[in-house]
């Protein structure tokens, strides 16, 4: 036998002595790199899908949160807004009632009264005439209604009496101011509130220096001040959340907060001074009524 015949028989004689399997591919281990390799190639193709899939649904998530405190929000500022419209129609009934029970209207200043209709009925027409909804705005045809009777029982029991041309002067200016306002081009709406402005002032500067000049709040309800305080508070909430930031609105319900927190001190620091007038004032009418 040659030597080539004799290497061939000697392989026949090894490979039938291994399994038959022994060749096939898997029978052979990957090499250590080739294994990581593949591994670490397929292991941050998954990471990247689970963390998009992650953050997509944070975004859900952080975007369905938002939506809900909005809804919340908007929720709240309704409930707000007719809850001062109910509380509105119980706004002046402390200070029509200090003037009904007392028949008197001292310490009230008329000027203060006369600048605070036109506050209401500015607010009113802007409001309308810009489609905001009635809870931001409806307490205002009430308490329009309600300062218009206290304007005539400042009328009928002022003393000295006002005069009649006063009395209609004041009449026709805010005819005309009503009528002016509502025929105004709506560019220039915007620019209706900020009138208001002035009149907050003028509602409320005559009475504070009244308070302070005569040493006494006299039937001037603190009550009153105090409610139209918490509503303005409230009003800058309804309005940020339902309207949104319209610096008019806002101004101006700031600066009615403002006047109203100085009213509410003074009738805190003249208490005493004002319990004694009242007081006075009982005495007075009782002898009246004993004279008579």
């Amino acid at each position: 036998m040659s030597v080539h015949q004799q290497v061939v028989f000697l392989f026949l004689l090894v490979g039938s002595l291994l399994p038959v399997d022994a060749f096939h591919p898997s029978s052979f281990p990957l090499k250590p790199a080739i294994k990581r390799g593949a591994l670490g190639s397929l292991r941050p193709v998954r990471m990247s899908s689970t963390a998009t899939i992650s953050s997509h649904v944070q975004q859900q998530v952080a975007l369905l949160a938002s939506a809900s405190e909005v809804q919340l929000q908007v929720m709240v500022s309704k409930f707000l807004g007719y809850g001062i419209l109910v509380g509105s129609l119980f706004l002046q009934v402390p200070q029509l009632l200090r003037i009904l029970l007392s028949r008197s209207v001292v310490g009230l200043s008329a000027t203060a009264r006369y600048s605070e209709v036109p506050i209401n009925s500015s607010s009113v027409i802007y409001h309308f005439l810009l489609g905001y909804p009635l809870a931001c705005y409806g307490e205002n045809i009430v308490v329009l209604i309600q300062n218009l009777i206290v304007v005539a029982l400042i009328w009928a029991w002022r003393t000295p009496r006002v005069p009649v041309r006063e009395m209609l002067f004041c009449t026709l200016s805010f005819v005309v101011l009503c009528a002016a306002q509502l025929s105004l081009p709506k560019e220039l709406l915007p620019w209706l509130i900020y009138v208001n402005i002035p009149f907050i002032f003028g509602s409320t500067v005559p009475q504070i220096l009244a308070n302070a000049r005569q040493g006494h709040t006299g039937q001037l309800s603190i009550l009153t001040c105090f409610l139209k305080l918490v509503g303005c508070c409230v009003r800058i909430f309804t309005t940020i959340t339902q309207i949104g930031l319209d610096p008019g609105l806002l101004l101006g319900y700031f600066a009615g907060a403002s006047m109203n927190l100085t009213l509410v001190l003074q009738g805190f620091y003249y208490r005493d001074a004002t319990a004694q007038l009242n007081e006075e004032e009982r005495r007075k009418r009782d002898a009246d009524k004993k004279s008579i």
